[in-house]
């Protein structure tokens, strides 16, 4: 390799380095290489440096996106878990779901068939119940009968069959013996809405009838 000496005043070669140092070149020496050939020598440092750059931030920038995929799936796992602890024991997510499906079945089902699963129930909550009331029903001596087994009050009267609640009828007994008088609408101050509606009933089939001698109203049998 062959050397070539210029020779510069003080002020030509602190010119001369200070433009090295603007185009960003480090020696001196390769500064005037490349103001003497030009590109075709070699190309800018700087341009050097920028590439430099981008093979350095390139590699960091997908690990970035790596770590915050991964914290994404770490997040997921974490609300999966926390969904789980809150659940109750034993009981699953997949549990739960069905159970209020099958509540909300519950809720849609028709009043009639709600009766039909529990008329003993719905017996105990309205105190009587009348066969000419119960137009729906498909097999009145069946329903009757279920509700004689499970403890009802059945009265046969000429006109139709009545399920009585034990409790309500035996308070409708008891108040029986403390109204002394004939009179029925003077009795009906006695008597509850449901009571009185049995109390006509009754009354007008001859089921019960007003005893003279111990003057208060008695079942015919």
């Amino acid at each position: 390799m062959r050397s070539l000496i210029i020779k510069l005043s003080d002020e030509e070669f602190k010119r001369l380095e200070e433009e090295a140092r603007n185009n960003g070149f480090v020696l001196l020496s390769e500064y005037v290489k490349y103001r003497l050939f030009g590109n075709s020598f070699t190309s800018s440092p700087r341009s050097q440096d920028t590439k430099t750059i981008e093979d350095v931030v390139n590699p960091l920038t997908v690990e970035l996106l790596n770590v915050k995929k991964k914290l994404g799936e770490l997040a997921e796992r974490v609300e999966t878990i926390e969904t789980t602890i809150s659940t109750k024991p034993g009981t699953q997510p997949q549990e739960m779901k069905r159970d209020r499906r099958d509540e909300r079945k519950e809720e849609k089902r028709p009043p009639q068939q709600q009766e039909r699963r529990s008329a003993i129930d719905y017996l105990k909550e309205q105190g009587v119940m009348y066969e000419s009331k119960l137009s729906n029903l498909k097999n009145p001596d069946a329903f009757f009968d279920r509700l004689e087994s499970q403890g009802a009050k059945i009265i046969w009267t000429a006109e139709e069959r009545i399920a009585v609640d034990p409790t309500f009828f035996q308070n409708f007994l008891n108040k029986l013996t403390q109204i002394h008088t004939p009179d029925e609408t003077e009795a009906q101050k006695y008597l509850s809405k449901q009571e009185h509606e049995l109390f006509q009933k009754l009354r007008k089939t001859g089921s019960i009838y007003f005893d003279n001698q111990d003057k208060f109203w008695k079942l015919t049998s």
